[in-house]
């Protein structure tokens, strides 16, 4: 054998390849990629819209885009760690987390911070969080593994376990109040157990209790009144939305330059829910296109893996965490656009915030470790070693 082929055969034998060099042959290295841009973009944006956040609440200047750096570290790095786990460990993964996340959202309703007549945030080690983030991604996997498991089972016996983990944690976000989350987390487990084959009468009952719910958070919690008869009054005003509108109209196309623009100094939450408005205005309509383009190709990429996927239980988690991600894009820019009611939810990977940022990553984590390939082990190696 020549040099060349001794070379050849160091090269691609699989015994040579480390733990990395193997991971980066399997992810979905294109997704990775933009996940990496889209998160370096909302440093960016952190960075052009909190300066005039923290000089309001008298801090110093970058202390909110130090804190999100802090963020984006820990957040790049659990999201590579949770893409190595097999599919084996991500179950165990994600049943040790959902219940953790249960174990959080109790000790939000005692020990939790009251904000604006809710409590949804805990301080742990000097860190805030809000366990309900980290609870949807750990919620699609365990309830995609619930319907997996009891596949064989009777049918009311799947779906009556499926419904009581979404039932206690329904009621526990309730009691915070938090209805925009409940909602979310209810549209998630029907979307789930649809995918998964629910009869047809049963998801008409679903959805008329469905109704029924929406029209009793309308009478029982004042906060759903207030946005809802808010967005749907002509004459209504949110001062908000009203200034986020203003950005988008000032940004035009081309917007007014990073850091030129003034929405950020009137809209309290502009580095938050609030941060496609800032976009709109420093980088114009051009770059807001850009962005939902992004997001789009990102999604259908990511859609049509799911449905190659022949494993019934991954294919239903991955549907979950494909339809989280997507539903928190569209309320994000929505709100933004005056298109939905106001609801407190970030933009994934741009807005500022550890625990959206945090809960993202795991979220993508999940999804590159569901989606990897074998490709090294269709290499035969052992031809190279004979040569």
């Amino acid at each position: 054998m020549d040099s060349w082929e001794i070379k050849s055969s160091q090269t691609f034998d699989r015994d040579n390849l480390d733990l990395f060099k193997r991971w980066w042959i399997d992810i979905d290295r294109i997704s990775f990629l933009i996940i990496m841009g889209i998160m370096i973009f909302g440093l960016m944006m952190t960075a052009s819209s909190s300066p005039a956040i923290a000089d309001r609440i008298d801090v110093d200047k970058f202390f909110f885009l130090k804190k999100q750096f802090v963020f984006f570290v820990v957040s790049i790095s659990l999201l590579i760690a949770i893409s190595f786990l097999s599919k084996e460990k991500i179950q165990l993964f994600c049943l040790f987390g959902i219940l953790a996340a249960i174990g959080l959202l109790i000790l939000v309703l005692i020990f939790g911070s009251e904000a604006k007549g809710a409590k949804r945030w805990i301080s742990l080690a000097g860190f805030t969080l809000q366990p309900s983030e980290f609870a949807k991604a750990f919620f699609v996997v365990s309830n995609a593994y619930i319907l997996q498991k009891l596949n064989k089972e009777k049918w009311y016996i799947k779906y009556s376990s499926s419904a009581c983990l979404l039932f206690a944690i329904s009621v526990l976000l309730l009691l915070q109040p938090d209805f925009g989350m409940t909602l979310t987390f209810v549209i998630l487990w029907l979307a789930q157990i649809f995918l998964y084959g629910l009869p047809i009468i049963l998801i008409a009952g679903l959805a008329f209790l469905g109704i029924v719910g929406g029209i009793g958070a309308y009478l029982v919690f004042p906060h759903v009144e207030n946005r809802i008869n808010r967005f749907l009054d002509a004459d209504g005003k949110n001062y908000q939305v009203e200034r986020s509108l203003d950005a988008f109209v000032n940004g035009s196309f081309f917007g007014v330059g990073p850091g030129n623009g003034v929405v950020k100094k009137f809209i309290p939450d502009a580095h938050t829910d609030f941060i496609f408005a800032v976009i709109g205005e420093e980088y114009g309509i051009v770059a807001c296109c850009f962005v939902i383009m992004t997001l789009f190709y990102l999604l259908t990429r990511l859609v049509k893996r799911a449905l190659n996927e022949e494993n019934r239980f991954v294919y239903l988690a991955l549907c979950g965490l494909i339809m989280q991600f997507t539903m928190q894009s569209i309320i994000n820019i929505s709100v933004s656009l005056k298109l939905m009611p106001t609801k407190g939810m970030t933009l994934p990977f741009i807005s500022y915030g550890g625990s959206s940022m945090i809960a993202t990553s795991i979220c993508f984590g999940l999804i590159l470790a569901f989606t990897k390939r074998k490709y090294h082990e269709n290499v035969d190696y052992g031809n190279l070693k004979m040569m």
